[in-house]
C-alpha cells in the first residue's frame, strides 16, 4: 500500500536536484513534472535554497491523510520521483486513479495496511536502530 506521502514534508534537497534543476545529470526539469508545478517549487526553491527548506508532500491537502496525494500524480505533481513513477506503469496508474477516484476505499485499504504493519515485529535493542534520518542508516 502506498500513499502514506498524503502527508508530511521533504527538505528540498531531496528533490531540487534530480527533479527541478539537473533530470538525470542532463540538466533542465524532470519532464514527468507539470511544468508549471515545477516553476511553482522554482520560485520556491532556488538552487541556492538551503537543506532545511520544506515543502509538503500533498499540495493538495498538506495536514490531513486523504486520497488528494493521488490526485496530485495524476496531474504531474508528485513531488517525489518515487512517488510520481507510480503513473509509469499500468498496474500502478491504474491503483492511482482508483485510489483517486474513490477516497473511501482507499481509506478503508490503508486502515488494513496500517494494521497489518502493527503487526510486524518491533526490533528492540541492538537489533534496531532509531534513524536519525530516515533514509539513511545511523
Amino acid at each position: 500500500m502506498f500513499g502514506a506521502h498524503s502527508i508530511g514534508v521533504s527538505h528540498c534537497s531531496s528533490f531540487t536536484g534530480d527533479r527541478l534543476y539537473n533530470f538525470s545529470g542532463r540538466g533542465g526539469q524532470d519532464p514527468s513534472m507539470d511544468s508549471k508545478y515545477a516553476l511553482q517549487l522554482k520560485a520556491k526553491f532556488p538552487p541556492s535554497a538551503s537543506n532545511n527548506t520544506v515543502v509538503p508532500l500533498d499540495r493538495l491537502t498538506p495536514t490531513k491523510l486523504d486520497a488528494k496525494y493521488y490526485v496530485d500524480l495524476q496531474y504531474k505533481r508528485g513531488l517525489l520521483k518515487s512517488d510520481q513513477t507510480l503513473m509509469s506503469n499500468d498496474a500502478t496508474s491504474r491503483q492511482v486513479n482508483i485510489n483517486a477516484k474513490y477516497p473511501k476505499i482507499w481509506r478503508e485499504n490503508f486502515r488494513r495496511a496500517m494494521i497489518k504493519m502493527g503487526a510486524i515485529d518491533v526490533l528492540t535493542g541492538s537489533q534496531g536502530e532509531i534513524r536519525k534520518q530516515c533514509h539513511v542508516p545511523n
